[in-house]
């Protein structure tokens, strides 16, 4: 009835969304402009992403507090976060699911040793929104307090701080932009602010 989030794959054969009543996957061919195939889950998608460069791999963070790896077949493997969950991202180069949400704990679901990693403490009480930077190796974190984090994962530690003037507005969304040092944060209240990573007031 209602689709909540939608993701192209990197090799741009596949759209895969997620929805409600009930509870759904569905995958599209874009070679066929058809539906592939689709999958019936136990709770509401917050956030997925693709562990592959096809659909044969993909991780849903749940609204059960759930984490579902599924392979091609379906579901693989089902792992439970401590608090709520609201982002996840994926960082390949450690295959680390890094996931924020009702918490000041960041977790990190390590998928190649099959255990979580000791969590990054944050400063803000809970975190709204994640984004990830490759060429930096650094992940942008938002709070409910309206502050910006900076991890860094070659350091495993808070690279900088960022605070933006907004009156304590819940920050909703963080992006990177790729390929460039521009980073732009979004507020509950709808505003959208740029920064370059080199100074720390808006563009």
């Amino acid at each position: 009835v209602s689709c909540q989030r939608l993701r192209v794959t990197a090799d741009n054969r596949y759209i895969v969304t997620s929805g409600l009543y009930p509870p759904r996957i569905k995958l599209f061919e874009t070679a066929d402009l058809a539906m592939k195939c689709e999958r019936g889950i136990d709770s509401e998608v917050v956030q997925f992403q693709m562990l592959s460069s096809d659909y044969t791999k993909m991780a849903f963070l749940c609204a059960d507090r759930n984490i579902e790896l599924h392979a091609q077949y379906g579901r693989h493997f089902k792992i439970r976060i401590p608090r709520f969950g609201r982002d996840m991202i994926y960082q390949p180069y450690t295959c680390d699911l890094v996931a924020v949400g009702a918490s000041n704990e960041i977790y990190r679901l390590n998928l190649d040793l099959g255990r979580f990693q000791s969590p990054f403490e944050s400063g803000c009480p809970e975190m709204t929104s994640l984004d990830i930077c490759h060429e930096l190796n650094t992940i942008a974190v938002g709070g409910i307090d309206g502050r910006v984090e900076f991890w860094d994962f070659d350091q495993k530690n808070k690279a900088a701080e960022l605070c933006p003037k907004m009156n304590d507005e819940e920050i909703t969304c963080v992006k990177f932009q790729p390929g460039t040092l521009n980073f732009m944060v979004g507020t509950e209240k709808g505003k959208v602010i740029q920064y370059d990573l080199r100074y720390p007031l808006p563009i």
